[in-house]
């Protein structure tokens, strides 16, 4: 379960991408996600992470988290595109697009999750 720091539920489906090919294949191909589904991706340690839209069928919005489950940075990306580097990540989300601001997540904001899967 994905949660806000202040309980509120975000997601209750969840995937874990952990392995180099779940990393790399990500949500590509799929049609669609579920409103309530999150694929979470888990580094050992903190990295520069960019993201590619390459084989997606929609947008999704991406939120970019370092060691303490903090919010870092977001974006919304839509098919075919891409989003820059971003330093000192260990965990990074994909979710549907509208989600950043159905639930008001912003940088600074924390996350609740088991990191292990």
């Amino acid at each position: 379960m994905l949660l806000k720091d202040d309980g509120t539920h975000v997601a209750t489906r969840i995937e874990y991408a952990i392995g180099a090919v779940s990393k790399m294949h990500g949500l590509m191909f799929r049609r669609d996600i579920p409103d309530d589904y999150a694929m979470i991706f888990v580094f050992s340690k903190p990295e520069a992470v960019s993201v590619h839209m390459l084989f997606m069928r929609f947008p999704i919005d991406v939120i970019f988290l370092n060691r303490d489950k903090i919010i870092i940075d977001i974006a919304r990306l839509n098919p075919w595109t891409g989003y820059r580097r971003v330093r000192g990540v260990v965990y990074f989300i994909e979710m549907n697009a509208g989600t950043l601001e159905r639930y008001g997540l912003v940088c600074g904001s924390r996350l609740v999750f088991d990191a292990d899967g």
